[in-house]
């Protein structure tokens, strides 16, 4: 039963819960994760007499659980048509809403699936969106994890959506990107659905634990919250809280609630999306945007057209992107131990020799 997903992605901590395997299982027996770091399998049994036999329900699957996961490609670098930097017309002065609105009115995508935030606890929850107030009222993406794209059939049969947008971070690109440009028939109703992927900048996912840490280190209650930023460029994160305060704690203080998955992504600039949304601190006066494909540049100019963005004349340093950037490829050398610990496991499962493991580990070392 998904062998691939449980070696090469589960069992070595790579799973970065996209939730694409959760929506896109043809026999429904992938579940949301609730306490672990990679979603949950249901067991099937069959009574035969007076055994049980547990039922392999994926031996005659096209398995577009596999097809659909990021973690199960090389990804090469992403094209950068161009970059801009602006700033958003809308109340809330996200860009992300500011792209998904001209979107929706120029007819681009007839809906979205977004993030938003409970307020009376600040979980994170996925948002189906079709209306501009629909839009205006969520959160965005806060940093805090949810397996978004485990709603994307609620998207397709449940809403009728035709032509959706999502909005993610690098790994949710990345599961988009892994769909679009399979050729597995099970995904086909998917790839032909999602349109538009609008990513945003991302050092790391953190778990509700993270919460947890804030509302007893500052005494508050998670309803007092308003937003959280990652100040990357000073090592902090920014508390934002309802009446306007700002609290902060430092980044060190906070990554053993990082995500395990998160260890091993070595992009932070979404280069699988169409358009990448994002700063590294507190840019107050502009948000850095790379046009990646030409859907996005179609993106970004309804934006202008619409004046949901304008332009910027506040630049955001390319060099200290690219300092990010390469501070991620860095944790490439966590994968290839990834790869070598697949090995093993195969090894003592008989799978493989152990002269080859051996080889390859000798390989891998000098």
């Amino acid at each position: 039963m998904v062998y691939r997903l449980k070696k090469d992605v589960w069992y070595v901590g790579r799973c970065c819960e996209c939730g694409a395997c959760i929506s896109t299982c043809s026999k429904n027996i992938l579940r949301s994760p609730r306490d672990g770091d990679h979603p949950e399998l249901e067991v099937r049994e069959k009574r035969i007499g007076s055994s049980h036999i547990v039922v392999d329900t994926c031996f005659f699957c096209e398995k577009p659980c596999e097809d659909s996961c990021p973690r199960l490609r090389e990804w090469e670098k992403g094209q950068i048509l161009h970059t801009v930097t602006v700033t958003s017309r809308l109340p809330d002065t996200s860009i992300v809403n500011a792209l998904l609105i001209a979107s929706i009115r120029r007819k681009l995508v007839d809906g979205a699936v977004t993030w938003d935030i409970d307020r009376e606890t600040f979980k994170p929850i996925p948002k189906i969106v079709t209306r501009e107030e629909e839009i205006l009222t969520t959160s965005g993406y806060q940093y805090l994890w949810h397996p978004i794209l485990e709603v994307l059939n609620d998207a397709i049969y449940k809403k009728g959506l035709k032509k959706i947008a999502v909005v993610g971070p690098p790994c949710i690109a990345q599961a988009v990107k892994a769909i679009r440009t399979s050729n597995n028939n099970k995904l086909k109703v998917y790839k032909n659905s999602i349109y538009l992927m609008i990513g945003v900048f991302c050092e790391g996912a953190y778990t509700q634990q993270l919460v947890q840490e804030i509302v007893d280190r500052f005494d508050i209650n998670p309803y007092e919250l308003n937003r959280l930023i990652m100040d990357i460029k000073n090592k902090v994160l920014r508390i934002v809280m309802q009446e306007g305060l700002m609290k902060g704690i430092p980044l060190p203080e906070i990554r053993r609630y990082m995500k395990q998955g998160c260890a091993r992504c070595t992009d932070f600039t979404a280069e699988c999306a169409d358009i990448s949304v994002g700063t590294i601190g507190l840019e107050e006066k502009g948000t850095m945007v790379i046009v990646r494909t030409p859907l996005g540049e179609r993106s970004l100019k309804y934006a202008f057209m619409e004046k949901t963005l304008k332009p910027s004349e506040t630049s955001i340093s390319l060099e200290e992107i690219q300092k990010l950037v390469i501070d991620k490829e860095r944790r490439k050398r966590a994968q290839e131990i990834d790869s070598l610990t697949s090995l093993m496991l195969e090894s003592l499962l008989g799978k493989k020799s152990r002269d080859e493991v051996r080889e390859k580990l000798k390989i891998a070392w000098r």
